[in-house]
């Protein structure tokens, strides 16, 4: 049975029964049950629960949503709620509490169960983050100023000689040294759980501004300095845009989106496509596919967390687009923070095929054979597809495959072609000479 205990919220008795039984068969410790929001603080502060099962509508006194803030400020116990419906306005407030998940009623087993798998990954990466911090403790005695602040900002601890080091750096008030974006960075910690760093020039003097979460959901613990981390940023930055322009010049798009498509980078290739709008293209920040199913499918690769390829057809007589979807390593870990998960990889038609053989049999000292195979791939990232368009059979083609990881030195398909068509082949893919 899981060492991690759960209190389940429902003011149905009968619905607080089964979703018991149901979390006992799948190893959870049920310590309790509450049929009321005053029954879940009293039964939170006595059991201390690592997870609340939270009904949002709990008849009389206090709803779900209150009931969780009200254990989030007073435990910081995180909750997952269940409802049956909800409008935009419940909803709302709902995501005010920072829940770790939502499972419609009735309840299916399969949801409960990758709900609460997912809830408890992010518990875990939050404990880490506060065991970092603590092992850490040392480290930041070398900062010059320690602050921890609420959501709005507002001071709720500092170090000890907070006021002195403040004046030591020129200023009477820390509001006049925080930066212009301080809320903002704030809040995008928060809902990150992920530290973040910005860097403000004061004068001649560069000042650094380490944004940490704090144990405490609702709270970041900001650490200022005036030490060479600035300069360490400027070089990461620099690096970024290094990195990014070098992907803009690749013929393949790339796309990186998080189990709900949201869209967190493109390169110029992957806009190029979806401007177009033949078959795939941008909708309110998401990567979706103008045929439902497709963008159906590609979702479900994505929360698979496996390496798939997914063919979409466009219009009659044209080629069409196929997709390598891979996912990141931070793959599950990053479910419910608001960061990518899967890297989508869209490959369009290959002129000059030949050519791209000769090189990658000319760099890599494949046969005729395999790279005959590695090439195809990139167009039809399938190798049974391959296989079947090049006349061979599927077993050969494997052999070949294996051949080719060895050569290359990769080891699975995603590699491999992440390494084609970011490399010299690339730079041919779609050239017209």
């Amino acid at each position: 049975m899981s060492e991690e205990k759960i209190i389940v919220v429902d003011d149905d008795h009968t619905t607080a029964k089964i979703v018991k039984l149901q979390l006992t068969k799948l190893g959870y410790d049920v310590v309790a049950v509450a049929n009321s929001g005053e029954d879940a603080i009293n039964l939170t502060e006595v059991h201390k629960p690592d997870l609340l099962l939270m009904d949002i509508k709990l008849g009389k006194g206090l709803d779900g949503i209150d009931t969780a803030s009200i254990l989030m400020e007073k435990f910081q116990t995180p909750v997952i709620y269940l409802t049956a419906h909800a409008d935009e306005k419940i909803l709302t407030r709902a995501l005010a509490t920072n829940p770790l998940g939502y499972v419609n009623k009735p309840l299916r087993e399969k949801d409960l169960l990758t709900t609460i798998s997912l809830a408890f990954e992010q518990i875990n990466e939050r404990r880490k983050q506060s065991a970092f911090a603590d092992l850490n403790e040392a480290q930041e005695e070398s900062w010059k100023i320690q602050l921890t602040v609420d959501v709005e900002g507002n001071i709720v601890k500092e170090h000890p000689d907070c006021a002195k080091r403040i004046k030591s750096l020129g200023f009477s008030r820390i509001e006049d040294l925080l930066p212009g974006s301080n809320l903002e960075q704030i809040r995008t910690c928060l809902q990150t759980r992920k530290p973040r760093m910005v860097s403000v020039k004061h004068g001649r003097r560069v000042v650094s501004f380490e944004y940490r979460p704090s144990a405490k959901l609702d709270q970041v613990r900001i650490l200022i300095s005036n030490n060479q981390a600035a300069d360490t940023l400027k070089q990461h930055r620099i690096q970024q845009n290094i990195l990014l322009e070098a992907l803009d010049h690749l013929a393949t798009g790339i796309v990186l989106v998080n189990e709900n498509l949201n869209i967190f980078y493109s390169n110029k290739a992957s806009d190029r496509l979806l401007d177009a709008g033949e078959c795939m293209k941008k909708k309110n920040g998401c990567l979706v596919c103008l045929d439902p199913e497709f963008t159906a499918s590609l979702q479900k690769i994505v929360l698979d967390g496996t390496d798939q390829t997914l063919s979409i057809r466009r219009a009659e007589k044209v080629a069409p687009l196929y997709l390598l979807v891979t996912p990141l390593q931070t793959h599950k870990r990053n479910y419910g923070l608001n960061m990518p998960t899967s890297i989508v990889f869209i490959f369009e038609s290959l002129n000059n095929t030949e050519r791209v053989e000769d090189v990658i049999r000319s760099l890599y000292n494949l046969s005729r054979s395999e790279s005959r195979i590695a090439a195809s791939l990139i167009l039809t990232p399938n190798l049974e597809q391959v296989a079947n368009n090049l006349g061979i059979t599927y077993n050969t083609a494997r052999t070949h495959l294996k051949h080719i990881y060895t050569k290359t030195r990769t080891n699975r398909l995603s590699t491999l072609l992440h390494m084609l068509v970011t490399g010299p082949v690339g730079v041919i893919l779609h050239s017209d000479t």
